[in-house]
Order: structure tokens, then sequence, then C-alpha cells
């Protein structure tokens, strides 16, 4: 056999592959926001916005919390079987919410839900370049990207439907379906990522992933601008039902339209990304946060329609572009030993300052949406525009005594 079909063979091998993977986690990701949108139909019948919040609170506070922990798993135990048994134990939990849908069961098993995908999401990121097979992993991250944004599309209207048709049982149990499905795939799959024997105490190394961000250059001075960005897109979403209703003078329609903009423009970027291969992927980052934050500051700047939805496009293009610049850097500036922490530690990141933005966009998005919308455009632009504008200066440094030595 020569050597072009053996590449030929492997390369349908992995493409196969990842379709069947990427269709796990989009059934499992679109089941997440089937039972989100359940539990929180559910707990605003009670009238209580405190329940509300701390459902909020419940679904990303384990992420941020147990990140140290879940990256050191992840690189001491095969992420493969990680993600597996993650996502049986999501299917078991999920199933426990179906039978007992009381106010207290759903908040526990929001909690436990979401300490499980502590570890479930960093090892689908770790766990998609060996799948797909790709040697630079933006490709990867797009695919994977693009699966996720395609669930934040179907699963809304999806768990909008099965609650008014069926309740929230029933939506629970379709979550419970979708976690098992998945853990079915990723079982049958076999999907291994070797890690190295350590004999140390199983804590010991768990905050190695915070101080390897800190130390790396290229990732550091990236992660200020990752944190503007994310507390940016969270006030977003808690200002825009507010912007809708008053600069904008529409009502859930308007607000359907614009959600669905972001997600297309979110598919869109990723499909752009897919294209790239970054030899400096921390500039990718920088321009898609300074996209995103122009794109924020139009939306809240022109309260037309037309040209909101435009801006939701484009928000969500850079919003994805971003992420997955981000998770390419991340990848491809760690050692392999250290890859499991790091990207839990950059998600710990990212879900820390959701909630900063959360809690931002409750004190100011009520009282003045669309100021609300021109400061997060602007800090985050303003954040984008100084990071491209240092690496700038310090690219034309490098330069400059090689133009002298020339002369």
């Amino acid at each position: 056999m020569s050597t072009a079909t053996v590449a030929a063979a492997t390369t349908q091998r992995h493409r196969a592959a990842s379709a069947v993977f990427l269709g796990a986690v989009f059934a499992s990701a679109v089941g997440d926001e089937v039972a989100s949108i359940a539990v929180l139909v559910h707990l605003a019948g009670s009238r209580q916005s405190l329940l509300i919040a701390a459902l909020l609170v419940l679904q990303i506070a384990p992420a941020v919390l147990l990140a140290p922990l879940t990256g050191q798993l992840l690189d001491r135990r095969d992420a493969g079987r990680m993600l597996a048994l993650a996502s049986a134990l999501q299917a078991v939990v999920l199933l426990a919410m179906s039978s007992w849908p009381s106010t207290g069961v759903l908040l526990a098993g929001t909690a436990a839900v979401g300490a499980l995908g502590a570890v479930a999401a960093p090892a689908a990121v770790v766990l998609i370049p060996v799948v797909v097979g790709e040697a630079f992993p933006a490709r990867a991250n797009s695919l994977l990207e693009l699966s996720r944004s395609a669930s934040t599309l179907v699963g809304p209207v999806l768990g909008g439907v099965l609650v008014a048709a069926a309740g929230v049982r029933s939506a629970l149990l379709a979550d419970a379906v979708s976690f098992g499905l998945a853990t079915l795939v990723i079982a049958v799959m076999r999907v291994r990522r070797p890690v190295a024997g350590d004999d140390r105490v199983w804590w010991q190394g768990a905050t190695e992933g915070v101080r390897f961000l800190a130390r790396q250059g290229e990732l550091r001075a990236v992660l200020p601008i990752l944190v503007f960005t994310v507390s940016a897109s969270s006030m977003v979403n808690v200002a825009t039902v507010f912007f809708v209703r008053g600069p904008l003078h529409a009502g859930g329609a308007a607000l359907g339209l614009l959600t669905a903009a972001w997600g297309v423009g979110a598919m869109a970027g990723a499909a752009v990304a897919s294209r790239r291969e970054w030899r400096a992927p921390e500039r990718a980052v920088q321009a898609g946060a300074a996209a995103m934050g122009l794109a924020i500051l139009l939306y809240g700047a022109f309260a037309v329609l037309g040209v909101t939805v435009l801006m939701a496009l484009l928000a969500g293009a850079a919003n994805a572009y971003q992420n997955i610049a981000m998770r390419t850097a991340v990848q491809t500036r760690t050692p392999a030993e250290l890859l499991g922490r790091a990207h839990a530690a950059a998600g710990s990141v990212v879900n820390t300052f959701f909630l900063v933005g959360f809690a931002l966009g409750g004190v100011f998005a009520a009282a003045d949406p669309r100021s609300t919308f021109v400061a997060a455009g602007a800090v985050t632009l303003a954040a984008a525009g100084a990071g491209l504008a240092r690496d700038g200066l310090r690219v034309r440094r490098r330069a400059a005594p090689v133009a002298e030595t020339e002369c």
C-alpha cells in the first residue's frame, strides 16, 4: 500500500471519528441548554429572583472553584475515561432531577452537573486535537466551537418546546438521554490521551496550571484582554432584554432575533478560524477582542434593530474567533504534561469573569442598558487596542537593531 493511500485512509478515519465525537459533544450541549431552560422556567414560577441568581451561580461556580483539581485529574488520568465517567454521572444526576423536580433537588442537581462539567469541558478541549488528528490545533478547536455554538441555537428552542408540551420532567429526561448517548459514544470510540505516571500526593501540583499561565509571557499578556472581553459579553447578556424593551422599543421576537444572530455569528467566526494556522495566536485573541468591543459599542450607540442585528452577528463571530485563538494559544504554549491544568485554569478565569460581568450587568443594565453596551464595548476595544499597540511596538524594537546593523 502506498504512503499516499495510507495517509488518505488515516485522514478518513480521523474525519469519521471527529464527526462522531463532535456529534456526541453537540448532543450533550443541546441537552444542557434544554435542561437549563427547563430549570429556569420551573424556578421562575416561584417569582423569587434569588433562586434565578442562585441557578446562574451554580451553573458556573463549580468550574471556577474546582479548576485546580480537575486540571490535575486530567493530567494524571486518561482524559477519555474521565470524560466518559463524568458524562455517565451527569446522566444519573439528571435522571434524579427528572424524577424529583423539587426546588432543592433542582438546585443541588444543577450544582452536581456543574461540578462534573468542570471535568468534562476541559477534557473535551484536551481530547479534540487527538480525535481530529490535527498537528496544529486551530481547526480542531474551531470544530469544537462550531458544535457548541450550534447547540446554543438549537437547545433553547428545543427546551422551550419540550417544557411547553411535556413539562420540566421530560426536558430533564431528554438531557439525561443525551449524556447517556455521549457516554456510550465516547466509550465505544475509546478515545485515549496517555499521561505520564506521577507518584506525588494527588493534590500536589494542582495549582501548577495557574502558575504556568502567570509565568508564560505570551499567555500572561493576553489574559487581561480575555478578562475584559468575557466581562463585557456577560454584561451584554444581562443588558440585552432591557435594551430590547427600552431603547429598541421591541419585544420577544426582537430578543430572539438578536440572540440567534449572535449564535449564527459565532458559527461564522468558528468557520473563519478553522482556516487559520496562527504563528502567534495571541494576536488573534487581541484582534477578536477589538472586533467584539467595536461591535458591542456600535450595538449600543445605534438603537436601530437592523444595525443591532448586524452588530450581534459581528460580536458573535469575534467572540468565537477569540475563544478558538485562546484555546489554540494555550495548547501551543503549554507542555503536554500541564495541558489539562492549563486549560482548566484558563476556563476558571473565563468563568470567574462571567460571574463578574453578570454582577455588573445586574447593577447597571436595568437602569441604563444603552450605556452598559457602550461602556462594555469601549473598555474592551481600548484594552485590545492597547495590547495590539504594545505588540507592534515590541516588534519594531526587535527589528530596529537589525536595521541599524544592515546600514
